[in-house]
């Protein structure tokens, strides 16, 4: 059967896909607060019920969300967030 392409299927399907990519993404990252104390999180989306949840809730700036979200794999970044800096690495 044929259906337009832009029919109610395909943006259902579309839609479907972006909430899909979002929780099927995972970073590490390492939160470090002194010389002598740091922490490393593996963060999955999975779980999340929007996108960044976690990054959200640690307090991230928009600007800070819009390039996480924008990251590739095996990219890094560094913010610097209070007193600590979190280095930020998309691995999936």
């Amino acid at each position: 059967m044929n259906r337009p392409k832009n029919s109610g299927w395909q943006r259902l399907l579309t839609a479907f896909q972006s909430v899909m990519d979002y929780q099927q993404r995972i970073w590490v990252v390492n939160v470090r607060e002194s010389r002598f104390q740091d922490a490393s999180f593996i963060v999955s989306e999975d779980s999340f019920t929007t996108p960044l949840q976690w990054m959200s809730k640690k307090g991230y700036s928009e600007a800070m969300l819009s390039d996480v979200e924008g990251m590739k794999r095996s990219q890094v970044l560094e913010f610097t967030l209070g007193d600590s800096q979190h280095r930020v690495m998309r691995v999936k």
